[in-house]
């Protein structure tokens, strides 16, 4: 299916829906990097909450330094998380285990590659995802809504 909305520019990316639903109860979301910088090039999208949501990061950077994570969070979580996954280390993919307040994530995605993650949207609310590769969270972040 084609994507219902999809973000309109590269440079001063702003909050966009970007999501491309199909099939019963699934929904596909691709998420880039945007080449060397520290942003997503989709800032935001909207699912209904229990759906299966199948997610694939293509990682578009060309230096070791934009290895790059996806990270599902709980609302105010993100410097915590972030914090918490800098003292996992890398051996970790800058994840703490166990921590109560991520709800999904991928693995790292070196440059030029893909990563892929399903899981199920949790109750209806404003989720914000990061990157969790040091440095990377304050600026490569968005907001995943999930509607009743």
């Amino acid at each position: 299916m084609k994507p219902l909305f999809r973000a309109a520019s590269i440079a001063g990316i702003a909050f966009a829906l970007t999501a491309t639903a199909c099939g019963k109860g699934t929904h596909e979301q691709n998420i880039a990097s945007v080449g060397d910088t520290m942003a997503f090039d989709v800032t935001g999208f909207s699912v209904k909450t229990g759906t299966q949501v199948h997610l694939v990061l293509k990682n578009n950077g060309t230096t070791p330094a934009m290895t790059h994570n996806w990270v599902l969070v709980k609302p105010g979580t993100e410097a915590a998380v972030a914090t918490a996954g800098m003292n996992a280390g890398q051996g970790a993919g800058y994840v703490q285990a166990g921590d109560g307040n991520i709800i999904a994530h991928t693995p790292l995605s070196a440059p030029g590659s893909t990563v892929e993650i399903t899981f199920t949207a949790p109750a209806p609310g404003m989720y914000p995802y990061i990157c969790t590769y040091p440095g990377h969270y304050q600026t490569m972040k968005g907001t995943m809504q999930v509607t009743p």
